[in-house]
């Protein structure tokens, strides 16, 4: 039971990221690092059986690109942390379902800042022309989302017939 209670507090952090994004584009370094830490409380309650090589692989991989996507200016420093360490949480094995959860919050997102960039005014009574989103909405929305759309699955144990002649897991 204490499981559910990690998961939720990583929901609140979440959304507090979620809210500060919202508020001040700005998320800070604290969301991802208590996101780390909230995982590693849930691995140590549930077991290891909540834990394996492809949670790693997923947020080095999520780490990798979104500074990528950082560093060519198409996505915030702390919106690639945050969904790094939303990735720990996930299996590389449901990396797409976390980027369609993702993304398609992030399109809706995106939709909604446009329809109100285009029918209000900023408070000078001018035009808005910002085109920034704050995607940490969208990464705790997806994130959650992914969370609560997903069935609980039971780690399972590989065989060695499960493998291919290179000795790596089939798909």
């Amino acid at each position: 039971m204490i499981e559910y209670g990690i998961l939720a507090a990583a929901a609140f952090v979440l959304l507090g990221a979620a809210y500060s994004d919202l508020k001040q584009f700005k998320i800070p370094n604290l969301m991802p690092v208590l996101l780390l830490a909230l995982y590693a409380c849930y691995v140590a309650i549930v077991g290891l059986s909540a834990f394996n090589w492809w949670h790693v692989a997923h947020f080095a991989i999520a780490l990798t690109v979104g500074m990528a996507l950082f560093a060519m200016k198409w996505f915030g420093g702390g919106d690639a942390k945050l969904y790094a360490a939303v990735a720990l949480w996930f299996p590389l094995q449901m990396g797409h379902l976390l980027l369609f959860y993702v993304g398609t919050a992030g399109l809706v997102l995106a939709i909604l800042f446009i329809l109100t960039r285009k029918f209000t005014k900023g408070p000078d009574g001018k035009k808005r022309t910002d085109r920034r989103i704050p995607y940490g909405v969208a990464i705790a929305v997806g994130a959650i989302a992914c969370w609560l759309l997903q069935p609980p699955t039971q780690p399972t144990k590989m065989n060695v017939e499960d493998m291919d002649h290179r000795g790596l897991p089939t798909l």
